[in-house]
């Protein structure tokens, strides 16, 4: 129970705040890649998943503070496409939010990686999802260190991430 409780509050806590429109901040997935192990470039580069979008924006409240059982994010999801280029419907999808370390006051700090993820599954229809997630209680000043969404496609296969992209 506390882990879902702490693993929510992470997504509020310390998302990019980008520029608020409509009372929520927005953040834009970017495609995923590839792992190149390194230590030199690989080339070429290659998406990890072999789904494509058009867009993936991540809504967040404008609040500074975490709010139990409120709305902690929105995710939209547009022009999901499979390989042959077919909008994807009926097709499953996971969102991940990732927990960095996490402290409770009166209880302590957890490390990173002590909490699991998060993990929210759901269905595109057309190309396109809506994923709202609420948060459970979250103990009054909670903090939550680090965040990170990711949309992983059927296989496992990462598809976006946040993070940010130049204009092609």
């Amino acid at each position: 129970m506390m882990a879902t409780r702490i693993g929510a509050a992470l997504v509020l806590a310390l998302l990019p705040q980008l520029a608020s429109a409509g009372g929520l901040n927005r953040t834009y997935l970017v495609p995923s890649f590839c792992t190149c192990p390194g230590p030199q470039t690989c080339f070429p580069p290659a998406h990890d998943s072999t789904f494509t979008f058009e867009s993936a924006v991540l809504k967040t409240p404008v609040s500074r503070f975490l709010r139990s059982r409120k709305t902690a994010f929105v995710l939209e999801v547009k022009g999901v496409r499979d390989a042959a280029g077919n909008l994807a419907s009926g097709v499953q999808f996971t969102v991940v939010v990732a927990t960095g370390q996490i402290t409770v006051p009166g209880i302590g700090t957890f490390p990173s990686g002590t909490i699991p993820d998060t993990r929210i599954t759901f269905v595109a229809e057309r190309g396109r999802a809506k994923i709202p997630y609420k948060t459970p209680d979250v103990p009054r000043g909670t903090v939550v260190e680090g965040a990170g969404i990711t949309i992983l496609d059927p296989e496992g296969r990462r598809l976006a991430t946040i993070g940010s992209q130049a204009a092609p």
